[in-house]
């Protein structure tokens, strides 16, 4: 905007105006005064702007660092040091409100304590089978010496992998017959495992142990196979593991869909995953997989499922015929499930707090309320698992949720909106006080339901090996080897969720339906959740 400038007037000019172009020239005078003022105004909104801006990106970088560079941990103990930058000890001490604890009484106990040696190997290794050995001394048996006592060792001894060729000849026999015709018997059978493959169920149970429940990627394992003199290329390999997960493991991860969606828990998550080659006509550079598991007190399923996208049509084609409860990071698309109760994930919103107090140097009021906030979540997520502790039956713990953690919930949620109306709204802390505001009554249904989790870490977790896997192998090369990564990962992920041995239950699986007719076998009970699978199986020895 520009302004007029200003006329200077002396004494002599004003002597020789008339009053009405004195009164014109001040008329004139104040009109610029105003539009500097508006000027300098507007410039001070700018200044403002850009002030904000600056912060916001001052807190985006550092953020950045953090990440970058920072301890990656949920545990606040080591926030102590930033967040007294901001707020007096007393005052976060205060906002605790744990419950007085008084003094017990002085009392004098003696005791012996034992002395703690190393366990035996057989003590801290009860799952190893045990090859004793007794080394006995014939010489002194033979000069009258007797036994008074024994001493004994105990090691670890690792056997390599064997992989050998086991060539099997199957003699054909002939004999003719009255009617001259020839009757031709043979015990040959061709391959029953992959069709014209020299794989066996326990070879490739141990590429997808690998693969999939130990993150090596494909050329790894084929350098380990070299070092023992064998040459199975990862092409190979990848045909291997595309077949068995078409014919064996597809037909129980379908099983598996359907006992989960018959669940009323489920916990949803997602990350992405880069495929080179669609084959599903999609462009995208970004693809997602997705996560569906059961609850914490239902049977143990994982289920992926690889989709191009994440819009909502995926989760609620796969999720079709649910009804119960969902919880979720707080993504949108979970919102259109039809017959789901939305459950919130209180640690998302946590973090997300706490990753903008990291950052944050001025002691303002807006952040002295947030770390109340935060404060409070805290009390929430040690009063609820202490809870969980003490009460094993869901109905009494379901009293207790109730009478402790509601009113907790409404302090909460009071501390939030006091928060939002201090803060900026597009500033990192007011964009996670207001996620979290967004997500209360989602946080707040999980008082609906004894089992249901204040955080949706299950999730998080179960999709983590796929992430460290994806850090490994970088990327799928094809759609049909992402869907096929996505029905493997479920079978290995859900087995060791069910403590089970993955490469045993895998050679087991592959075993028992190549060697079994299809009409006489029940798949239900090959499930990694099946309450019949041999005990051999099981990490722990025992069911």
């Amino acid at each position: 905007m520009k302004t007029q400038e200003k006329k200077q007037l002396n004494i002599e000019d004003i002597e020789t105006m008339s009053k009405d172009e004195i009164v014109s020239f001040f008329v004139s005078e104040q009109e610029v005064s105003q539009a500097k003022d508006k000027e300098i105004e507007s410039l001070n909104q700018d200044l403002k702007s850009v002030n904000n801006d600056l912060h916001l990106a001052q807190e985006i970088i550092k953020q950045l660092q953090k990440r970058l560079f920072g301890t990656k941990t949920e545990k606040t103990e080591f926030l102590k040091g930033q967040m007294s930058l901001l707020f007096d000890e007393v005052e976060i001490s205060a906002e605790i409100e744990e419950e007085p604890v008084e003094e017990p009484a002085e009392e004098t106990i003696t005791y012996t304590r034992k002395k703690k040696g190393r366990k035996k190997l057989t003590e801290s290794n009860p799952n190893l089978e045990v090859k004793e050995t007794e080394h006995i001394m014939s010489e002194c048996i033979d000069q009258g010496y007797e036994v008074i006592g024994t001493k004994e060792t105990e090691k670890l001894i690792y056997v390599p992998a064997e992989l050998f060729i086991q060539k099997d000849v199957y003699p054909v026999y002939r004999k003719e017959k009255d009617d001259g015709t020839d009757d031709i018997k043979t015990l040959y059978k061709g391959y029953e495992f992959l069709d014209k493959s020299p794989a066996t169920p326990s070879l490739v149970a141990s590429i997808l142990n690998d693969k999939y429940a130990k993150a090596l990627p494909l050329y790894r394992i084929e350098e380990s196979f070299k070092n023992i003199g064998a040459n199975i290329s990862r092409q190979t390999m990848s045909n291997w593991a595309l077949k068995t997960s078409e014919r064996y493991l597809e037909p129980l991860y379908e099983l598996m869909k359907e006992d989960l969606i018959d669940k009323d828990i489920i916990h949803a998550d997602e990350t992405t995953v880069q495929v080179l080659n669609h084959q599903d006509g999609s462009t995208n550079k970004k693809s997602f997989m997705w996560l569906y598991r059961s609850g914490v007190h239902d049977d143990k399923i994982i289920l992926y499922e690889y989709q191009p996208g994440r819009a909502a049509h995926y989760p609620e084609k796969f999720l079709k015929g649910f009804k119960g409860y969902l919880q979720t990071d707080g993504y949108s698309v979970y919102k259109n499930i039809d017959k789901a109760i939305q459950v919130g994930c209180m640690a998302h919103g946590r973090r997300k707090i706490k990753e903008a107090l990291e950052v944050m140097k001025k002691k303002t009021q807006g952040t002295q309320i947030s770390a109340k906030v935060f404060n409070t979540m805290n009390l929430i997520l040690r009063r609820d698992r202490a809870l969980q502790k003490k009460h094993v039956d869901l109905e009494v713990l379901q009293e207790a949720r109730l009478e402790e953690l509601e009113p907790l919930f409404d302090r909460l949620k009071e501390e939030l909106i006091n928060a939002q109306t201090h803060l900026l709204p597009k500033s990192r802390l007011g964009l996670a006080i207001n996620y979290n505001l967004n997500q209360f009554e989602f946080f707040k249904n999980v008082l609906k339901d004894p089992r249901l989790e204040l955080t949706n870490n299950i999730a998080e977790r179960a999709i983590k090996p796929f992430v460290i896997g994806r850090k490994n192998w970088l990327f799928s090369n094809t759609t049909t080897g992402a869907k096929s990564s996505a029905i493997i990962y479920s079978i290995v992920q859900s087995a060791k969720d069910n403590e089970l041995k993955v490469e045993d239950y895998l050679t087991y699986v592959f075993k028992t339906m190549s060697e079994t007719e299809q009409t006489t076998l029940d798949l239900k009970t090959l499930l990694p959740h099946s309450k019949t699978l041999p005990k051999e199986l099981y990490s722990n020895s025992k069911k």
